[in-house]
This record gives C-alpha cells, sequence and structure tokens, in this order.
C-alpha cells in the first residue's frame, strides 16, 4: 500500500488542478455588462446606415460564437483528460489489486506447501514407527507360531494313532453295514419287481376297461345319431316342387336334456327351400334323444351329420 501511496497524491493533486481550471474558464450566465455609451446629441434629424448597424451587429453575435465555442472545447477537452485520469487512475487500482490478489495466492501456496511438508514429516515419522511395530509383531509372531507348531505336530502324532484306530473301527462297522446294505438292497428289489407286475397287471385290466368303455360310448354315440336322424326326418316336410335325393350337412348344438339351442348349415345342398325345411325340422324335432351318460352326451353336445331324406 505505501508503495502506491506518493502515485496516489500526484494523480490526487492533478484532479485538483483540473478542477481549478475548469472553474476559471467556466462561463458565467450573468449577462455582460456594457458600459454605457454616450447618445451623441442630436442637433438636428439624421438617417443612420441600417446596412452599417446591422453589419456591426453581425460581428459581434461571431464574436459571441466563437467564444462559445472556444470555451465549449476547452470544458470537452478538460472533461475528457478528467476521464483519461480516472480510466489511468481504475488501471493502477486494478493492478494494485491485482498484485495484492498474487502475493495472497503466494503467501497462501507457500502455506499449504508448509502444511504438506509438515504432514509427509509426521507421515514418515507414522510410517517409521509402524514398521517398528510389525517388526515387533512378525518376531513375537514366529515364536508364537513355532510353539503352535510343536504343540500341532505333537496333536496331530496323537491324534493320527485315534484316527487309525478309529478308521479299523469304521472298516469292520463298514463291511457289516455293506452287507446289511445288500440284504435290504435284494429285498427291495424284489419287492419293486412284485410292485411293477401287480401295477402292469393292473394297467393292463383299466386299458382293457377304457377301450371297453370308449368303444360302448362310440355304439351309443352311433345309436344316439341314428335315433337323432330318424326323428329329424319324421319332422321333415318335403317342400312342394323340391326333389328329395338332396342332402345338406348341419351342426346341431344341444343342451343335456336334448333342446335344440341353434342350427347351422354347414353345407348348403344348392336349393335354399330345402335347406330351410331341414332347419325347420331340426327344430320341430326338439327335444332330441340324448344318452343320459354325460361322457356320451359330451359328444354330442355339437353334432354334425349329413341329412338326406332317402
Amino acid at each position: 500500500m505505501r508503495k502506491y501511496f506518493p502515485s496516489f497524491l500526484l494523480a490526487l493533486a492533478l484532479h485538483l488542478g483540473i478542477i481549478g481550471l475548469f472553474v476559471i474558464n467556466m462561463p458565467s450566465d450573468e449577462p455582460v455588462t456594457q458600459p454605457p455609451q454616450k447618445i451623441p446629441e442630436i442637433i438636428e434629424a439624421t438617417i443612420l446606415d441600417e446596412t452599417v448597424v446591422e453589419a456591426k451587429a453581425q460581428e459581434l453575435r461571431q464574436q459571441q460564437e466563437t467564444k462559445k465555442r472556444a470555451q465549449q472545447k476547452q470544458k470537452d477537452e478538460v472533461a475528457r483528460q478528467l476521464r483519461q485520469e480516472k480510466q489511468r487512475l481504475q488501471r493502477a487500482k486494478n493492478k494494485r489489486l491485482q498484485e495484492e490478489k498474487q502475493v495472497r495466492l503466494r503467501k497462501k501456496e507457500a502455506q499449504e506447501e508448509q502444511k504438506k511438508l509438515v504432514a509427509m514429516q509426521q507421515k514418515v515419522a507414522l510410517e517409521k514407527k509402524k514398521q517398528q511395530e510389525q517388526v515387533k509383531k512378525r518376531l513375537a509372531e514366529e515364536k508364537q507360531q513355532a510353539l503352535e507348531q510343536a504343540r500341532k505336530a505333537e496333536a496331530e502324532r496323537v491324534a493320527e494313532e485315534k484316527r487309525q484306530l478309529e478308521a479299523a473301527k469304521k472298516e469292520v462297522a463298514r463291511k457289516e453295514a455293506e452287507q446289511q446294505q445288500k440284504i435290504a438292497a435284494e429285498k427291495k428289489q424284489r419287492e419293486q419287481q412284485e410292485q411293477l407286475r401287480i401295477a402292469a397287471a393292473k394297467q393292463a385290466k383299466e386299458d382293457k376297461q377304457r377301450a371297453e368303455n370308449a368303444k360302448k360310448a362310440q355304439q351309443a354315440v352311433t345309436a344316439a345319431k341314428g335315433l337323432i336322424k330318424h326323428k329329424v326326418t319324421q319332422n321333415w316336410n318335403q317342400p312342394s316342387g323340391v326333389a328329395d335325393k338332396l342332402s345338406c350337412k348341419i351342426k346341431v348344438s344341444l343342451n343335456s336334456s336334448g333342446d335344440v339351442m341353434s342350427v347351422i348349415i354347414v353345407k348348403s345342398s344348392g336349393n335354399a327351400l330345402f335347406d330351410a325345411s331341414v332347419d325347420r325340422a331340426v327344430y320341430k324335432a326338439s327335444p332330441l334323444p340324448v344318452p343320459k351318460d354325460p361322457a356320451v352326451f359330451k359328444k354330442l353336445r355339437n353334432l354334425s351329420f349329413v341329412f338326406a331324406p332317402d
């Protein structure tokens, strides 16, 4: 700060001088007092030359304008110098602040380096102490390991003798267990073979029964279809003008009571009157004869057959 104090005083003095010069040369707003002119005594009426008067007035106005411009120019110059001086002072201030910032930064860096050095010294001392403790610990562990190895060797010798004795006992027990397992396995195998034989016989009997049931069910379905076709045929009325040699395939949906739920012409006979007469015959024949066995009825719930009157 003391380094820049003389420069600051010099700049301040220059500012004060410029301001004083500006005040001295500042034009006054008060009108300029002209000394009274002696009015010539008019002896007789005289006509003044207006051209001369106007020229004189014009000259005075030009002089005043020139003076005003000179004053304005001087004011502008003073203002320009003030701005330049302010800019110079601002640059000097910025430079000083920047230098102070650099000084603080260098000081901070030096402090950080000192902290790092102290930390590194502490770390080295701690590492050295740690190494000494590790050496001491390793020696103690090696001594302890030697004692443990001696005790372990003795324990292993005793354990080996005991193990050999136990192994001999286990071998005898193992052979006895193997003999018992062999006997049990043979018995189990005989039992499994008998169970397989019984299961195979049972499966064969069940397969035979299912085949007989399927045959009976198919026979029942065939019989039911014949009865249904017969009843539909009995309820069919041949339309006039339509040959009885026609045929169509229909699909009939039934409920468990034999009531007709829907009729669909799957394959038309080609004659709309014939197809319609078959549709009416099916509904007229409802309820149709269906078996009581649910398994058999399941195959007739949605029944498809060809209707041919002949």
